[in-house]
């Protein structure tokens, strides 16, 4: 809604029944009367988007929206008004309803949730909403008292409210994103208004487990709600194909509304000017004269020495919302970008493993496998390249983070024999790399498993028969990353699978740095599937062509009738 002169007349000179109906119709003039205080600077045009987004939500014309934006942005403080908005317009509401008018069209709110990663987020949230209901003067001149239930001790020092029902009957709930929304009922209602906030910092960007298991919530969530629900999800964008990367890309796929606002664009224009300048000689001429230091505007040169005082590129991350900056990228993003918009979809799938072509007998093949645990946490991934295309392609890929490392063993024969018994190069690092290198022996012909065999320092001849299976270590660990840069870069291998150009995308020097560090040869974030395309690559030398076992011979010519 555009705030006019007759708007801004109503809300000062109109009488209190004209002004929390209007109010209660618009966020952004419910806002603007009541909050104030939290107006420091003059509005962003984005807050305008973030303004019509609530109305949206409420009124039914989308059901989910994504607020990806700067730290210091005032979404968080937006939301918490939301909140706030949803409770107080359920006046108005009741009062029309209680003159028999139809308030259907109204999009009333009955039961809230406020979801975060820590529980503790969340109640803070709640206290806030709590404490602004309480001593708000405007808000309770005009709305009445909405919740007057004094705060236990407890309460008061920690700062947290888990759940509260206000005097007209909205129930609101604090939870943590790691447990269900199913059973979760207030009377006969479920939630109709989900806040999510936090899904997404240090300690789920570094835990595939936990990443994936919110993921699965979020998806399981869609049940437990209210058929008219809808959901607000605010944050950062710490990792790219994190919590807050996946719930973009379903709320756009849905048709929510997706605000990606990072302080600076890319053509360098300030999302919020009233409040940022990008020099310190900038920020120096504009206070020149305010003494007010909360007044002040901010210079992002001295934020980013602030943030990044650590040595750690935090200003790039939750300023520019640019995770990738964080780390100097390893492989070109031009590009990986390049083959992404290339990609196609696997024209089949057999148990878990995609494929994009066929079986040529002609061809020459070879399966690389990096081994997890099993445990949920790291996957077992195995990746399948055609050496005998032009340029060599990926073919198939599998990943799966709960098959246990000896069964894995089978797994990659099943693969392999699809393709000719290919020869399979699985990576024997760690304690799971042992244990499916040691069933893989068994089950499988050992002259089609890779044996890796040292070279000697003087003559560079072999040392010994070697030891089946790909070893990573720190000698090796740069050779196959930069041979697999080199073959993306250079248009040597097409690479089909999106989920490997994602991991290549968010891949970085300081990955690199760490590779081993906790576990010899093995990724702790989520490059797996990477990992085993570095490793088949490195086979390009060692594939060969499956030779029949027994030369074929044509029986001699047997009339059929004298």
């Amino acid at each position: 809604m555009k705030l006019t002169k007759d708007k801004i007349d109503l809300l000062l000179s109109g009488t209190r029944e004209e002004r929390i109906y209007a109010c209660a119709k618009s966020f952004r003039l419910f806002k603007l009367y009541y909050f104030t205080k939290y107006l420091t600077f003059k509005p962003a045009p984005f807050h305008d988007d973030f303004d019509q987004d609530v109305e949206d939500l409420v009124s039914g014309l989308i059901k989910e929206a994504i607020w990806m934006a700067f730290r210091e942005s005032a979404k968080t403080s937006d939301a918490k008004i939301a909140v706030v908005w949803l409770i107080a317009r359920k006046v108005v509401i009741d009062a029309l309803r209680e003159q028999g008018e139809d308030v259907s069209h109204w999009g009333e709110r009955l039961y809230i949730n406020v979801d975060c990663y820590d529980k503790n987020n969340s109640e803070s949230i709640l206290f806030d909403v709590v404490t602004e209901l309480q001593t708000n003067d405007l808000l309770v001149a005009d709305f009445g008292q909405l919740y007057n239930k004094p705060r236990t001790k407890e309460e008061a020092t920690l700062k947290r409210i888990s759940n509260f029902v206000t005097n007209n009957r909205i129930r609101v709930e604090a939870h943590t994103a790691l447990t269900p929304m199913r059973g979760r009922l207030y009377q006969q209602y479920r939630p109709d208004f989900v806040l999510r906030d936090d899904l997404e910092n240090a300690i789920t960007a570094d835990s595939p487990a936990i990443t994936e298991k919110i993921i699965r919530l979020l998806d399981e969530a869609k049940g437990g709600m209210a058929a008219h629900g809808a959901s607000l999800t605010l944050g950062n964008f710490i990792i790219e194909h994190g919590v807050m990367g996946y719930i973009r890309k379903a709320v756009d796929g849905a048709g929510g509304h997706v605000r990606f606002i990072p302080v600076v664009s890319r053509q360098g224009v300030l999302a919020w000017p009233d409040k940022y300048v990008k020099t310190d000689a900038e920020a120096v001429v504009a206070n020149d004269g305010i003494a007010d230091p909360s007044k002040r505007k901010i210079s992002l040169e001295s934020k980013r020495r602030e943030l990044n005082a650590g040595g750690r590129r935090v200003y790039e991350v939750e300023m520019l919302l640019d995770p990738g900056a964080a780390g100097s990228p390893f492989f070109d993003r031009s590009a990986i970008e390049r083959l992404t918009a290339a990609c196609s979809e696997s024209r089949e799938q057999k148990a878990g493993l995609y494929l994009w072509a066929e079986y040529n007998p002609a061809h020459r093949y070879a399966l690389g496998a990096d081994t997890g645990k099993g445990n949920g946490n790291d996957h077992s991934t195995s990746v399948l390249i055609d050496f005998s295309t032009i340029p060599a392609r990926q073919i198939a890929s599998y990943a799966n983070n709960h098959i246990p490392a000896d069964q894995f063993a089978y797994e990659l024969k099943r693969q392999a024999d699809l393709f000719g018994s290919c020869l399979i190069a699985p990576e024997k690092n760690s304690e799971s790399g042992g244990s499916c290198l040691t069933t893989l022996k068994m089950i499988y012909k050992a002259d089609d498993i890779y044996r890796q065999v040292p070279l000697d320092r003087i003559s560079d001849q072999p040392l010994g028969s070697g030891e089946l299976g790909w070893e990573t270590n720190s000698a090796t660990k740069y050779v196959i990353l930069n041979d697999l840069r080199t073959a993306v870069e250079d248009g040597l291998l097409v690479i089909n699978d999106e989920r490997i150009l994602r991991e290549m995308r968010s891949f970085t020097h300081t990955d690199a740095d760490d590779l081993g560090r906790t576990r010899v040869g093995h990724f702790t974030n989520h490059f797996d599937l990477m990992m085993a395309c570095a490793i088949t690559w490195e086979m390009r030398k060692y594939a060969r062509v499956k030779q029949a076992l027994e030369e074929y011979k044509q029986p001699d010519f047997e009339p059929t009738s004298l």
